[in-house]
């Protein structure tokens, strides 16, 4: 993550058509074809900064950790969001530095769970999206390619018990670091996961809440689009008894599963 530093220079922006095409604020449209909102800086600060979403009594806090174009998901459905970003002045207290508002007016709202966002960031590039591309080569259908992908992640990730005892608050996964250490927690197996799936046309949810699995452990998993039903995904959990030669399915009972925060 890149140190907040100096003055700060900001401008909204809305992801319209594609994950790399933006429009300043100035030319803020209802045809949010991808459901993604972006800020992006210049310059940063040393203090706080703070994105809010917010609809319909519902809020998303996200931090700003960089200057690139931060990107992040309207995903409580379509209808008038408030989005603005604060910074902190002191203890927590914030000061409200810009805000805009956002018709989302979505034909598909499972879009939104296609796109490069700032918990599960990838691009076509990556050697976890180039392995995805690899795992489903050929294959016909969506429970397929997510068989695929599921089956590796499965068989070749280990749970980092150290990292699970010292991470700290603010932690994001790296999608490609976790790839390539086939190392990670709850939040790294199910972003990495999200991500190859995303990057294959499926619509994927990186969910974070509890599980009766995990007991009162705060933990993070996957719901896929398949056959027009979201379907549970715990790859964090199956891992370790696949590993042992243990059978399970790779499909949860959604009653087990309790919903915070969708991604």
């Amino acid at each position: 993550m890149k140190k907040m530093m100096g003055s700060l220079l900001l401008a909204f922006v809305i992801l319209a058509s594609s994950i790399t095409s933006f429009a300043s604020t100035s030319n803020f449209t209802s045809d949010l074809t991808m459901g993604v909102v972006g800020v992006q800086f210049t310059e940063a600060m040393s203090t706080k900064i703070l994105l809010l979403v917010e609809k319909d009594g519902q809020r998303y806090t996200y931090p700003i950790v960089d200057q690139d174009v931060n990107q992040f998901p309207l995903q409580m459905g379509n209808g008038k969001y408030t989005v603005r970003l604060m910074q902190n002045v002191t203890g927590t207290s914030y000061r409200e530095l810009s805000r805009t508002t956002v018709d989302l007016k979505l034909t598909d709202s499972n879009k939104v769970f296609l796109n490069s966002i700032q918990d599960i960031e990838w691009h076509s590039s990556q050697a976890a999206i180039v392995k995805a591309a690899e795992l489903t080569k050929g294959l016909k259908t969506d429970t397929q390619k997510i068989s695929a992908i599921y089956n590796y992640i499965t068989k070749n990730y280990k749970y980092d018990y150290d990292k699970a005892k010292t991470v700290q608050s603010g932690y994001f996964p790296n999608v490609e670091a976790t790839f390539t250490s086939k190392t990670g927690i709850c939040y790294d197996y199910s972003a990495l996961l999200a991500a190859m799936a995303r990057s294959v046309g499926i619509p994927t949810k990186l969910v974070k809440g509890y599980a009766t699995t995990t007991k009162d452990v705060y933990h993070a998993w996957n719901e896929v689009l398949i056959d027009g039903q979201w379907r549970v995904i715990d790859a964090t959990v199956d891992a370790p008894m696949v590993q042992a030669n243990r059978r399970v399915t790779m499909f949860k009972s959604a009653a087990d599963y309790r919903t915070e925060r969708i991604y």
